[in-house]
Order: structure tokens, then C-alpha cells, then sequence
């Protein structure tokens, strides 16, 4: 069967017509009359405007003596919205395409086709709704990971801000030392959202929760078979990272195997995927961090010197909560400030009796155990301070002990004896000892280079006249 180019292009699902040069409609197919609400005056006006477009920019090209390269005019395009025979505005894209004359080389038909892009529009102003949110996202996390947001006004936290600030426009590796809870992934991704890779991506890793056998794999990734199971290609934390920053917490619970796949990583700034052959560039910033002492465990020959060196290219040290009391009632009123939006709470703040308990308190879980006790008393408080009674009972318990202590200590008459005075110093030292590490007799006897048999000896023989102490020796 014979079908001839009329038929054709009438059979086809977008709008065509074809204009001559001197602006005569020869072609408007039914999809054109079918689909939209538009005459065929106004689209030969649109496409002789077109028209003389195109041919200006011919007659250019012919002035300067080059010849037109297929396809090279057929890429004008306009879009605009048209009244589908639904009744429904929709967006339409005309492409024009100027149809030479092979004997003079000039323009003479321009072909229009319209094709309905609704769906595409609508996906190109989800994206841009996508992007803008992106941005948003970008700026909030930037704001919530500013160094303004980590609390404190100790000598301690002030000197670890210093030289975060310094650093954090660097590429430098830095190492984050610090107890559990300190708050040392908050300072990691404070100094990638204030660093040059702000816009990048920031990976973390917990190196202690993989084993040798994983830890390469969710490192640097894997190729499909490289292992029983490997059915895909997985890509792996380093070029996730790519661009920006990776954060390996607890990285000195590393075994040996897999310290140096990490030294060289630090070291080349490039890896090999498991299964592959192809070395990858890793155009990435590290930053690690370990709640232990670094440098004892490379003299028990549980870290790499080489990796510990690299590493520690720019040390910052968090101090534990104990060290920095005066920061405690910051950090609650901070968290107060915060949960009272989160929570969709209105406490006012915290009573005096309350507060002596919780600045009192050795913290050995650190800002988060504040943080998380905080969000706990908040939930169970029911009136507009939190007191006493919205406390956990173990906080007053160890403030009553050490209360007690106190008021022992500061009760002895004039004229006490030299003796009694040195006991007293004695109990005021292994007291605050107590304190600081949470009553923890070991650790507390470890700080004052005592056996722990000898500590509690010491404590037990100290506090003879001091009953409140004697459940902290039990």
C-alpha cells in the first residue's frame, strides 16, 4: 500500500506544519487541529518569525563564506504554554528546521514540530524545587555544624575552637582525641561545613564496627565477584567522599591489616577497589578521631608509628566534661533552649537545688550523657522549671555523697591537730579523685598512681569518722 507524505505526517502523535519562504502554509497536519487550541494563522505568524530568523542567520553564515553543517539551524526551539482539546493549559515545545533549496542554497520551507512537554516541565521544575531545597538543606546543616553551636567557655574547649578555626580551611588531616560523648564528630563536621568542601559530601566510618575481612570493602568498595556474595558493584566510603571530607572515628580499634590499607590511603590518596585492577585517585580531605591515647598505644605496639604520624598532623584535644565544670550549666541551658523547639515544650529553666545536683555530677558520659539526661528530664517535667524530682535518683544519690563528705571535711573544730588536718587533705583529694572520674575506684586510683587494693585501703582508713562515705567504698 502506497501512503504518501500528507498521510504520513497527519498520522503522527505531534503537531507538524511546513511553511515556505514566502510565508505559505503547505502543511498542517490533524494532530495540529486535534490537540490544541491555536489557528493556523498563528502558528504561520510564530513560524515566519521564525523564519526570518533562521534566514538572517543563513545569509550571515553566507557572508563569511562557511557552509551549513547538518543539523547546524534545526536546533531553534520555543516554548509556550496551549489549551490541550481538554481543556487544560499544557507546555508545548516548536522546533523549527530550515529545509534548504539544493540548487541556491538558500532557505525554502521551515519545518515546525510541536511536541507536548507538560511531563518534562514538570520534572525540570521538580528539579528545580529539588535544588533549591538542596540549598536549604546546605545552609541548615552549615548553620547547625557552625562552631557557634558547640557550647563552652572553658580554657580548654576555647583552645580546641582556636584551632579548629585555624585549620578547617586547610586540607590538613586532623586527629580528634578525646573521651566518648565529647562531642568529637560535631567538631569534625564543624570543620568540613566551614572548609573550601562545604558543598561536598561528609562521610563518616566507625573503623571498630567492621571487621578485617569488611573494613577494605566498605573502605574502597568492591567489583562484581570480587567475593562470594559480590553480585554488584559497590562503590565504598573513600569515593563517596569524593570531594569532600572523610571522617574515620575510633580509627585506633584498627587492626593491624587494616591500618595499613588506611596509611596508604592517607599516605597516596588513592586506593584499589576488592576485584579490581584499576588504581583510583581519592581527592579527599581525613579526618580521624580516637577516644584513646594515641601515642601509649604506639609504644604498646597496638598503633603503627607510621600511621600515627600521619595521622597526627594537626592533634585537637576535647576535655572531658569533669575537666570543664563551668561549662555545664551552658551546655543544660543550651539543650534546654533547643529541646523546648523540639519537643514543642515551654520550660522556663532550672531550679537552684537542681542545678547544684547536675553541676555537681562527675559526667562520665560526657555532652551526650547531658544532652541525653536533659531530653529525659524534659519529657517527665511537668511543671515550668525542672527540679529535683524530674532528676534520676542515682544523680541525687552521688550528690548526697558527696554533700555529705563535704560538710565532714568543713566540720572540724579550731585547734584540730596537724594529724587530723593532714587526714582531712587526705579525704578532700581522694574525694575530688572520685568525683572527677564519675566514682570509678579504679580509674580514680589509676589518676593517683594506686593500686586499687591501696585506694580503697587509703579511702577505708581516711573515712572512718565519715559515714556519709562509706557506701563509695563499698
Amino acid at each position: 500500500m502506497k501512503y504518501d507524505l500528507e498521510y504520513v505526517l497527519n498520522s503522527a502523535s505531534d503537531g507538524i506544519f511546513i511553511i515556505t519562504h514566502d510565508h505559505r502554509l503547505v502543511l498542517f497536519n490533524r494532530a495540529c487541529e486535534d490537540l490544541y487550541d491555536i489557528s493556523q494563522k498563528d502558528l504561520v505568524n510564530k513560524a515566519c518569525w521564525k523564519l526570518e530568523s533562521l534566514k538572517k542567520l543563513a545569509n550571515l553564515k553566507a557572508r563569511l563564506g562557511k557552509s551549513h553543517s547538518y543539523g547546524e539551524l534545526a536546533s531553534t526551539k520555543e516554548r509556550m504554554t496551549l489549551t490541550h482539546k481538554s481543556g487544560k493549559e499544557v507546555w508545548v515545545e516548536t522546533i523549527y528546521t530550515p529545509i534548504f533549496d539544493q540548487d541556491n542554497g538558500e532557505i525554502a520551507y521551515v519545518l515546525a514540530v510541536i511536541k507536548d512537554i507538560s511531563e518534562q516541565k514538570d520534572l525540570e521544575d521538580e528539579k528545580v524545587v529539588l535544588i533549591q531545597q538542596l540549598d536549604e538543606m546546605r545552609t541548615e546543616l552549615g548553620s547547625k555544624y557552625d562552631f557557634s553551636n558547640i557550647v563552652g567557655r572553658s580554657s580548654g574547649i576555647i583552645e580546641a575552637l582556636k584551632l579548629t578555626g585555624e585549620v578547617a580551611r586547610q586540607d590538613t588531616t586532623v586527629l580528634l582525641m578525646g573521651e566518648s560523648g565529647t562531642g568529637k564528630e560535631l567538631l569534625a563536621r564543624a570543620i568540613h561545613f566551614n572548609s573550601r568542601r562545604s558543598l561536598k559530601p561528609f562521610i563518616a566510618l566507625n573503623c571498630s564496627a567492621f571487621p578485617d575481612t569488611l573494613i577494605e570493602s566498605e573502605l574502597f568498595g568492591h567489583e562484581k565477584g570480587a567475593f562470594t556474595g559480590a553480585e554488584r558493584y559497590k562503590p565504598g566510603k573513600v569515593q563517596l567522599a569524593e570531594g569532600g571530607t572523610l571522617f574515620l572515628d575510633e580509627v585506633t580499634e584498627l587492626t593491624a591489616p587494616a591500618q595499613a590499607k588506611i596509611l596508604r590511603l592517607i599516605q597516596e590518596r588513592e586506593c584499589e577497589p576488592l576485584g579490581s585492577v584499576k588504581i583510583m585517585r581519592a581527592d579527599i580531605r581525613i579526618i580521624a578521631a580516637t577516644n584513646k591515647n594515641p601515642a601509649k598505644l604506639v609504644d604498646e605496639g597496638k598503633l603503627r608509628k607510621d600511621l600515627y604520624y600521619r595521622l597526627c598532623v594537626f592533634p585537637i584535644t576535647l576535655p572531658p566534661l569533669r575537666e570543664r565544670p563551668e561549662d555545664i550549666a551552658v551546655l543544660l541551658y543550651s539543650c534546654l533552649t533547643k529541646m523546648n523547639r523540639t519537643l514543642g515544650k515551654n520550660i522556663e529553666g532550672i531550679t537552684p537545688r537542681a542545678m547544684d545536683i547536675l553541676t555537681a555530677y562527675a559526667w562520665p558520659g560526657n555532652v551526650r550523657e547531658l544532652q541525653n539526661l536533659m531530653e529525659r528530664m524534659m519529657i517527665l517535667c511537668k511543671n515550668s522549671k525542672i527540679d529535683v524530682g524530674d532528676l534520676p535518683g542515682y544523680l541525687s544519690e552521688s550528690f548526697r555523697y558527696f554533700k555529705s563528705g563535704w560538710e565532714r571535711l568543713d566540720s572540724f573544730p579550731e585547734g584540730t591537730s596537724l594529724e587530723n588536718h593532714v587526714r582531712q587533705f587526705e579525704i578532700r583529694v581522694l574525694l575530688n579523685t572520685l568525683k572527677k572520674f564519675g566514682f570509678n575506684k579504679t580509674r580514680a586510683a589509676k589518676a593517683l598512681g594506686l593500686k586499687r587494693s591501696t585506694f580503697r585501703y587509703k579511702l577505708a582508713q581516711a573515712s572512718k569518722n565519715l559515714s556519709a562515705l562509706i557506701p563509695l567504698i563499698n
